[in-house]
Parts: structure tokens; C-alpha cells; sequence
């Protein structure tokens, strides 16, 4: 297991204008709208005092990059998001992360052109980060299916609850409010979200995704405080960390099939009962989540899956790896990027 490429993926910078702008001023909204700014006005209820608030944004998606998108809350802060490997390289596969001063370039670049979007507006300063998504793409080769049930058994630090999604082959997700980490099949993805027109003109990368197992490790951190310029610059070695601390010792063990046969023959029910359980089970490990909708009906698929979860068994944590994932050579990486 290697590492592909690592950096930076979505960010979201908050610019600040050294003067206040005309937001009530008719003709600067008319300017607004001739640049394709879109206007709504929303009330919301202050919930100390109960009075009637009423808020204006503008929002613009931009025509020459769809991945960039602007919002403007009040006078003097302007909200940016957008993808930096794809400003960078106008490419919908994303698969050269942005590295820390590339970041710091696409910021810098994204704050002096919403500034040529904004009447009256000179180029803002970069006041914070709401949110800041950092990836490390590994070739995980026969080792991908576990390095995703890996992903499962993350644990996000400074946290007690958090939510989990996993589906087999296909990706897991942690999640609390203010983190996310994502571990997934990088060329499952762009088989899935691709167009059929963009399939056809990336087939040579996706297929080379596939056969090297592609994975993505991302972590999305959007903290209630936000985060400095310093988040960007030690982007390589705070993901290390988090590595660290999300899988103590860097190792994690995978049971795999083996571990669930063994669950599946100690169960009070029929031998007829626990082959089909572990058939459903061997094919759920090879086709995953999305592939099973296809090979069973949706009533036989939820049946089964329901059987599993009367005996007390996760079917989302199935796979054909079985085995030690060692994540210590990925994080050693990192630490000396």
C-alpha cells in the first residue's frame, strides 16, 4: 500500500472587504444581478428575544468554473467554496489533490476574483476557514476492501458519538457535526458519478483506479471556532495525526468472512438457514451494497438483510479481506511531506 497523491480537496475561505459595501444601495443590487449574483431574503426569529429578523444573501454559482460558488451574508464578509484540485486542473475526476501552497495559491486566487465580481468591492482579505477537506489517496491494491472496513472503524478524536455508514467494497463513513472522514473506492466513484460522455473520455484512468484499488482517505473538518492559514500549511501532518489517533497503534485487525462464519455457525437455526446466511453473506463481500441491489430483488435483499439483524449480526461489516491493515507507513509519509 502507497500513497498516490495527498492534499487538499474542498475549501471553504471567508474574505473580508476593508470597507463596508452598499448592500441597500438599488443600483449596486442592480450590478449585483447584471453579474449573476441571485438575491432572497429570509426572516428568522432572534430566540432570546423573539423579534423578527429579516437576513439578505447573494449567492453566485460561476459560469467558468462549476465547482465555485460565492456568498455574500452581509457587507463585509464574502463566502467562497469550491473544489481546488478541480480550479486547478478543470477536471472532473479530481485525482491531483492540491498540496498546502498549491491551496494557498487557489485561495488567493478565489479572493481577488470574487472581488472583481463584487460592485464596488476591492479584493477582501482571507478572515478564516469554515471548512477545510484534506485527502490521501492510497493504492491499496488487494488490500483496498480492507482498508475501507478499516475506514469503519475509525474513531474521530474528541468524540463519544458519531455516526457510521459502511457498504463493502464501496466506501465508510464517520460522521459527526463537525468532522467527517470518508474512506471509499476512488474508481467506483467515477464509474458512479461520471457521465456516460466523461466515463467514455476517462476510461484509461478509471480503469487504472480500479485494478490499483484506488482508495481515498478524506477527512472534512468544519470546527465551530475557524480554522487560520496554519490548518493549510501543516495539512500533511495534522491528517497524520488524525490517522493516529482514529486507529490506535496504527493497525487494525479485519475478521472478514472468517469471523462471521464462525458467528453464523454458533447461531440457534437450521443448517439450511445458516448456508443461506452465509451465501448472502460471501456475495454481499464481492458485489457490495450497490452491487447486491442489482443481482437480488429489493424485497429478497432487505429479507435477508433483515435475518442478519434479528441474529444480532452487522452485515455492514462484511468483507473478503481478512487480515492486519497497517496504516504506519502511510502516516510516516505524511509526517515528512
Amino acid at each position: 500500500m502507497e500513497i498516490a497523491s495527498s492534499g487538499f480537496d474542498t475549501l471553504r475561505p471567508v474574505f473580508e472587504f476593508t470597507d463596508p459595501l452598499p448592500i441597500t444601495d438599488p443600483e449596486w443590487q442592480a450590478e449585483m444581478r447584471s453579474q449573476g449574483f441571485k438575491r432572497s431574503v429570509k426572516d428568522w426569529a432572534d430566540p432570546k428575544t423573539g423579534e423578527i429578523i429579516e437576513t439578505t444573501s447573494w449567492d453566485l454559482q460561476d459560469d467558468q468554473n462549476s465547482t465555485l460558488r460565492y456568498f455574500l451574508r452581509d457587507g463585509r464578509h464574502l463566502t467562497a467554496e469550491f473544489s481546488a484540485p478541480r480550479l486547478l486542473d478543470d477536471s472532473p475526476v479530481n485525482l491531483r489533490l492540491a498540496a498546502p501552497e498549491e491551496a494557498l495559491e487557489v485561495l488567493e486566487y478565489v479572493g481577488n476574483y470574487g472581488g472583481l465580481l463584487i460592485p464596488g468591492g476591492t479584493s477582501p482579505a482571507l478572515h478564516k476557514l469554515s471548512r477545510a477537506d484534506f485527502a490521501c489517496d492510497l493504492y491499496a491494491e488487494t488490500s483496498a476492501p480492507g482498508v475501507i472496513a478499516a475506514g469503519g472503524q475509525f474513531q474521530l478524536p474528541g468524540t463519544r458519538k458519531q455516526n457510521k455508514q459502511l457498504h463493502p467494497h464501496e466506501g465508510a463513513i464517520i460522521r459527526t457535526p463537525q468532522q467527517t472522514m470518508r474512506t471509499y473506492s476512488k474508481g467506483l466513484e467515477l464509474s458512479h458519478k461520471l457521465t456516460p460522455k466523461q466515463r467514455k473520455q476517462h476510461a484509461p484512468i478509471i480503469q487504472l483506479a480500479l485494478e490499483k484499488g484506488l482508495t481515498r482517505m478524506e477527512h472534512m473538518n468544519r470546527p465551530r471556532k475557524a480554522m487560520s492559514l496554519d490548518y493549510i500549511h501543516n495539512g500533511p501532518q495534522t491528517f497524520a495525526k488524525k490517522l493516529e489517533q482514529g486507529f490506535p497503534g496504527g493497525r487494525v485487525y479485519i475478521g472478514g468472512l472468517h469471523k462471521l462464519r464462525a458467528q453464523i455457525d454458533g447461531l440457534d437455526a437450521s443448517a439450511q438457514r445458516r448456508a443461506s446466511l452465509i451465501a448472502f453473506a460471501t456475495r454481499y463481500a464481492t458485489l457490495g451494497f450497490e452491487g447486491m441491489q442489482v443481482a437480488y430483488s429489493k424485497p429478497t435483499f432487505y429479507r435477508q438483510r433483515k435475518y442478519f439483524q434479528d441474529a444480532g449480526l452487522c452485515l455492514d461489516d462484511i468483507t473478503n479481506f481478512h487480515g492486519e491493515v497497517d496504516f504506519n507507513p502511510i502516516i510516516k509519509q505524511l509526517r515528512v511531506a
